[in-house]
């Protein structure tokens, strides 16, 4: 048996070895008795695509049952490293709420699904020491393949989103009225006030750093004089203004939130032509019982192209709120939400959508060539994160989505 590894990676991950793998095919194949021949690594993320974990793409060549055949499994292996600019993950209880999202959730919700669909990968193992590792099932073996983030989703793509989304959320209501307990691990989502109260906090730096380069762009726009000053007021107080947008709200409607729902996050499966038809969500570390708002604002401004963010804002939520229907009336269950509770819902959450704008958004639209060495690590360093950030909001494609958001963030009265 031999290990391979691909030149992408520097550094053989040392935790990985032969007893780990060994277990990671006893699980996925659920039968102990198998021959491993082969393994060879590659990363399974471009430098620059992920923030908060190394992921590798693992091939591995086995036999079982005294089969002289040998067949291949495909894994995606998450390994989550613990440094300084990460240690915010520990106050999210980022890895823990992912392994119970794969091995708890996600197979009680895809039972109350018609014809077998699916929302998202099997998880085949786990490992909390030395280092928090997750192994799943390999999605692009099966056909599915990320979007461009740089140009964003069009229609076709969001309204496949939105309705997967809502299945996603009403399976969610479903199996909280039968097991209210169950929702108990999600009540800190990306904005935990744990992280960001946490003294020198990483996430606060980060998002403030954002915050403070948006001041700076828009400043220099003609005719956003009063947007740049309420900007200027708003993150001033960044600490309470982040955590109320995602604060509970009394009387809210509450649904599991995917709660990190951007582009690189979903999966697509394509047919001849092109056009997607399934949609599997990855990274489920940051969900949060709360609003549906929650998911849907984050959507809506960090992953739809402006012309579809601008026009098809209102079909898209119509067709969130028809597959919502539609999926909770199979499942018998009371009280289904009306259109416009679900417009409201949003509307309440639309804070949340402004933070997602300047907080995550710019970072998503910024070139390949550009981004190629971002991290946690790297934003930890002052200097390089304040060259970058001149660069991401230098962006042209960023600079027309803000000029148009701005305003509409401004006469919802979100800056003031």
């Amino acid at each position: 048996m031999k290990i391979e590894y691909s030149k992408d990676i520097a550094q053989p991950p040392a935790h990985l070895d032969l007893k780990f793998f060994e277990d990671v095919i006893e699980n996925a194949l659920r039968q102990s008795t198998f021959k491993i021949h082969k393994i060879h690594f590659s990363m399974g993320s471009k430098t620059g695509e992920n923030y908060c974990s190394e992921i590798y793409r693992v091939q591995i060549t086995y036999s079982g049952n005294n089969c002289e055949k040998l067949k291949n499994l495909s894994l995606i292996i998450k390994s989550m490293l613990q440094t300084e600019a990460t240690d915010f993950l520990i106050d999210l209880d980022v890895y823990i709420k992912e392994k119970v999202m794969y091995r708890d959730i996600l197979p009680r919700l895809e039972m109350l699904l018609p014809d077998g669909a699916k929302f998202g990968a099997r998880l085949y193992f786990s490992l909390k020491e030395p280092i928090k590792t997750l192994v799943f099932e390999d999605l692009c073996d099966k056909g599915f393949e990320v979007a461009s983030r740089e140009s964003g989703l069009d229609v076709a793509h969001a309204r496949l989103v939105l309705q997967k989304l809502a299945q996603f959320h009403a399976t969610s209501m479903v199996l909280a009225k039968k097991d209210p307990e169950i929702m108990e691990s999600f009540h800190s989502g990306l904005l935990g006030r744990s992280a960001i109260d946490r003294e020198n906090s990483m996430l606060l730096r980060y998002f403030g750093g954002e915050a403070e380069a948006l001041v700076d762009a828009v400043s220099q726009w003609q005719g956003y004089e009063k947007i740049t000053q309420k900007l200027k007021t708003y993150v001033a107080n960044l600490r309470d203004n982040l955590s109320r947008c995602q604060d509970p709200i009394p009387n809210e409607i509450k649904v599991l939130n995917h709660g990190d729902l951007w582009v690189n996050n979903m999966l697509f499966k394509y047919d001849k032509q092109r056009t997607p038809q399934d949609i599997a969500f990855i990274d489920l570390q940051m969900s949060i019982w709360s609003s549906p708002g929650i998911d849907l604002n984050y959507f809506f401004y960090t992953s739809l192209r402006l012309d579809v963010l601008k026009h098809k804002r209102e079909e898209l939520l119509m067709a969130y709120h028809s597959s919502l229907c539609s999926t909770l009336q199979k499942l018998n269950y009371l009280n289904i939400p009306s259109y416009q509770q679900i417009k409201q819902e949003v509307k309440k959450r639309t804070p949340y959508g402004f933070f997602a704008q300047f907080g995550i958004y710019p970072t998503i639209s910024m070139d390949k060539d550009i981004s190629a060495d971002n991290s946690l690590d790297s934003f930890n360093d002052e200097e390089f994160a304040k060259t970058r950030l001149k660069q991401m909001f230098s962006s042209k494609r960023l600079e027309e989505m803000m000029k148009y958001t701005l305003i509409e963030f401004d006469q919802m009265k979100i800056l003031d």
